[in-house]
């Protein structure tokens, strides 16, 4: 069977600062994204790599031209309106803005921080897949190690639900914060485990940890990689991947087409 290497990335505005009360003004949260998704996009053009962008409205109405050039390349799928509140209405008015935007169909939705949404509320909105589980443990965030760890169809709802990416057995969890924060040869490990029973590997990060992040009162955990020693590492990483599987995005890789 084919090996398929899914990069996710949620591209919001930087409102993480907040979180940990610290300022941050909502012209700047936009221009750290915009700063850390250059850095990306010039690596993802450099190795010709297909990605998803899990978008909120908010962010893509303030930048449209830059979104409509990525989903040239890329996908484009909703990450609500905002990344920071939330309503039921948002979920079809985020795709239907995105769709405006992009002039393509918006699949996917991914729930900011994970947060729980019900599947049948994402597909009334017209929705064909949902990324927007973790199945594994995070202190604080949730708990989730008794979820599907694989792709699945959640039977009540038709939903394809694809959660992100764990390590079998242990369910080691593959996100962002890991990469940032392991041994990168022990990181690519759990990612090759992980393809070599899965058949895929859904990763996700986000653009905005390309920026530089030193200057931000934030967690260490958080900022210590960023900038373009993240983006060396996350060279690395591509050129580790690549030699597993091929990329893809999500759409392509479940079949959909997003032609309107």
């Amino acid at each position: 069977m084919e090996k398929r290497i899914l990069l996710t990335f949620d591209l919001e505005e930087f409102d993480l600062p907040l979180e940990y009360g610290c300022p941050i003004s909502e012209e700047d949260q936009t221009v750290i994204t915009n700063i850390g998704l250059q850095r990306l996009t010039r690596l993802l053009s450099k190795y010709n790599i297909p990605a998803t962008f899990f978008t909120t409205s908010l962010y893509a109405n303030n930048n449209k031209e830059l979104i409509k050039s990525l989903s040239v390349n890329h996908e484009i799928a909703s990450h609500s309106k905002s990344h920071s509140t939330f309503k039921e209405t948002d979920l079809l008015d985020s795709k239907l803005e995105l769709e405006t935007i992009t002039g393509k169909l918006v699949n996917g939705f991914r729930m900011p921080r994970f947060q729980k949404i019900t599947k049948a509320k994402i597909k009334a909105a017209g929705y064909n897949y949902d990324s927007s589980i973790n199945p594994t443990y995070i202190p604080g965030r949730y708990n989730n190690l008794f979820t599907q760890r694989k792709l699945y169809v959640d039977t009540k709802s038709n939903l394809i639900e694809i959660p992100v990416s764990v390590s079998p057995i242990i369910r080691f969890p593959l996100f962002w914060l890991s990469f940032k924060n392991i041994p990168l040869p022990i990181y690519f490990h759990m990612c090759k485990l992980t393809i070599w029973k899965d058949s895929y590997l859904n990763l996700y990060f986000h653009p905005w940890e390309f920026a530089g992040l030193e200057s931000f009162d934030i967690p260490r955990h958080i900022k210590t990689l960023s900038g373009d020693s993240l983006a060396e590492r996350f060279e690395k990483l591509i050129l580790k991947l690549r030699e597993t599987g091929d990329f893809s995005t999500i759409s392509n890789f479940l079949g959909i087409s997003v032609s309107s």
